[in-house]
Formats: C-alpha cells, structure tokens, sequence
C-alpha cells in the first residue's frame, strides 16, 4: 500500500505541480516507463485505493515530491533542509553552471504540503554550500565558498522573501568543508590552507568574526583530493565539525591521515584524536548524544558499520578500528550517513539516514541507551535515490531529503514527507517500506 500511496503522489506532482514543469509531449515516454510498466490492474488498484473512506492522512502528514525546474537539463544536488514557521520547508541545494566546475548555491521555498512557492540562485560568487541550515532569530544561515578566492561566506536568507544578505566574508578561511552552530550562536568552521598544505578550524562569532583560528599538519597535499570532493569527481569525504562538552572536534586530513580530531574551545589546541588510516577507512557519520558519547558510522573499504553508542576521550588517541559496529552488507559502498535524535513514541532513539546498494534511502531507529535496532524505513522506488538530510516537523513527523533523476540523466530534488504515525511506527519496532 505504501508503494501505491508513492506512486499516486508521485503522479499527482508530475502532472500538476509547477515546479514539476514536465511536458507531455516532450516527457510522454518518460512519464509511460514510469507509471505504465505497473500494469491496468495496478491502475485498477490505484482507483480502488482512492475510495477507502475512512482514510484520515492529511496531504501535508505524508507525501512524496520530486521537483524540477524550467530548464529541463539543469543538474540540482540536495544538500539541507529546514522547517519555517510557517510550517513548510527551506530546501538549500547546489546547481551546476556553466563558468566554473563548482556548485552554484540553488534555494527553494515550498509549503507545509510540499507545493512550490519560490525559487532562487543568488549571488554567482556563492558556490559549494555547506550542509547545516541554522537557524538565526527569524531568518536562516549557511556557508559557502567564493568562486575566485576560494574565502568563506556567512550568508544570511529570509525565508518568506527570498532575499539574501551577506553577514560576513573571511577570505582567509578558504576551501569551506564544513561548518556547525554553537551553543552560543557563534560557529565552528573547517576548512583547508593550499599555500600551507593545513587543515583549518576557524572558532566564529554569531556575525562571522574570528575568535581564533588554527591549523593543523597534514604532511601531504590534499588540495587535489578535495577539489574531487568539492566538484563530485570522487566520492565524497565525510568532513564534519562541531562540539562535544567544552571542545570541538573536525573530520578531516590530519598527521597523514583521515581523523577525527578533538580541540580545545578555547584556542583550538590539539587535545585527542581518533585515527583514520586514510580516505578509505573514516569516520562517516556523528552525532554527540549526551557529554563525551557519540552515535557513529564508519565506513572501511567496502565495509560499512553503525555504531550506535561510542565513548570517545577527547583527550587521548584511538584509532578508527575500535568503533566496533554492526555492519549492514546493503549500503552502498562509503554511505553517506546522516545521524540525528528524535524523541518518538514514548523512546529516546537515534536515527541514521542513509541509502543502500540498490537506491533506496533507508532509515534505520535505535534505542539510544541499548543501541537497539528498534524499526527501519525505506523510501524510494523506480529510480535510484540518495540521502541528503532529514528533520523533525512541528506535527511530529520526519521529512527526509533526498536526490533521484529525471529520465534517469538530470539529478533532481527528492522530498518524502513522514507522519507522526509513520515515525512511531519507524521508533516502535517495525518495518515499512514505500
């Protein structure tokens, strides 16, 4: 049922949505692979399942869209996405052009059903957002990285508007890779020298002045590995940055290898590291859940394992070997994970989004004081999908954020909206599929 519930929806958003501006005659083949390989008898399903009268699932608790633009070859690539206040959702993405091999920074705006409101590509100097949409009193942040001098960003946009406004530039922050909020409001940003050959981490006020900055020795010059990352000619690398009681920490190149590496707040000092032995075995995922205890992921090779429970020291050296896990065989190779904690059904959980071998996006619940696996999800079907990000709304539900293609060639933006129902199932015990 889940599966034909998709394919309404999904028919319902190709044929009447404006942002879906897919043609008839242009897309007739297309559309007929799509919905016409299920057979008469499923469109016989189809009709009957739109007469259960006692279907009480409100539009805006559960759908599935998939949005295009005007220009049908357009490559769009999800990269966050944020809840308004007016209940609907700011999706942050990148968009290929034409004058640099770089992501242009590409926003939507839809509403709490998942209906276009607006669109915008801003400024041609903003490339490479970082993930994390964080919230600003009544308007929302994200960094990205300047076309010609490779500096950072803060930009600012107002979400019913559509414009956006700078708040700040530091050119000596080059090569942004990742950047989180702080209990404070201020930020933590990662990013790498190429004239020094270091990895950077950057301590920011709320308006994106510098508290303090250090570097940290790679002994090699990565600078080719993360322009591959930057321009999607490789797989991308798990670079992550955030806090973890009074240090932060960064994902990233360190000492001849791919770590995870603890600071000091104050200074940004070196205090611990988890070692990595390269770009083939890291760290892929973390979420602090409560002090020095973190969920994680790692991927080695062609292994992936979730940890979902992980004492780390940040002061003392570990390798990436004792994250000891479950492996899942069905990810594909180097998953992207995301890792957030959602209170649901009467449960602390922590959920992992992630996608598999043969393009599905799966979610998967654990207890977060046993680390069981307490339910899983998958979503996608037809066409290959991949994980992006997901959120909490405000009715107690899941949105989830993800890619797929048009015709199988144009990546576009793929969102699967999650009722409250559907996330207690998910953090109950049980498996669903759509």
């Amino acid at each position: 049922m889940n599966i034909l519930i998709e394919i309404v929806q999904l028919f319902v958003a190709c044929g009447f949505e404006r942002l879906l501006s897919i043609k008839f005659n242009r897309n007739f083949p297309y559309l007929f692979n799509q919905f016409g390989r299920y057979s008469i008898y499923t469109l016989i399903c189809l009709t009957a399942a739109c007469d259960i009268p006692d279907n009480q699932v409100e539009p805006q608790d559960v759908f599935t869209r998939v949005y295009n633009n005007d220009n049908y070859t357009d490559a769009l690539y999800p990269i966050s996405i944020a809840q308004t206040a007016d209940s609907g959702y700011l999706i942050l993405a990148g968009k290929e052009v034409t004058d640099t091999q770089f992501l242009s920074v590409y926003m939507i705006k839809v509403d709490s059903k998942g209906a276009f409101e607006w669109e915008r590509t801003p400024s041609e100097n903003y490339t490479n957002p970082l993930s994390g949409l964080m919230i600003s009193g009544t308007n929302y942040r994200f960094f990205c990285m300047d076309k010609l001098n490779l500096g950072t960003y803060l930009v600012q946009v107002d979400d019913v508007t559509g414009s956006f406004s700078e708040v700040g530039y530091l050119s000596a922050l080059q090569y942004p890779l990742a950047a989180a909020q702080t209990n404070d409001g201020g930020f933590v940003v990662q990013g790498y020298n190429r004239e020094d050959q270091k990895t950077v981490l950057s301590r920011l006020n709320a308006n994106a002045v510098a508290v303090w900055q250090e570097e940290y020795d790679t002994f090699e010059d990565v600078e080719e590995d993360i322009i591959k990352h930057l321009i999607g000619t490789s797989r991308p690398l798990p670079f992550m940055t955030g806090s973890v009681g009074n240090s932060y920490f960064f994902n990233g190149f360190y000492n001849y290898s791919f770590s995870m590496v603890f600071v000091n707040a104050g200074d940004g000092s070196p205090t611990g590291v988890i070692n990595g032995p390269g770009v083939d075995d890291a760290i892929s995922g973390a979420s602090q859940l409560s002090g020095s205890e973190f969920a994680m992921a790692r991927y080695s090779f062609l292994e992936n394992k979730i940890t979902p429970k992980y004492q780390v020291d940040v002061n003392g050296i570990e390798v990436t070997g004792d994250l000891d896990g479950f492996q899942f065989d069905e990810l594909s190779q180097k998953a992207k994970f995301q890792i957030k904690k959602v209170n649901a059904a009467g449960k602390s959980a922590v959920i992992y989004g992630t996608e598999t071998k043969n393009g599905q996006i799966l979610l998967l619940a654990y207890d977060q004081a046993n680390e069981t696996l307490l339910g899983s999800r998958y979503l996608g079907f037809g066409q290959p999908y991949q994980m992006a990000d997901f959120a909490t709304t405000k009715d107690g539900g899941l949105v989830v954020l993800g890619s797929t293609y048009i015709t199988g060639r144009f990546p576009r933006l793929a969102l699967f909206k999650l009722s409250k129902n559907d996330l207690e199932t998910l953090v109950g015990g049980l498996v669903a599929g759509s």
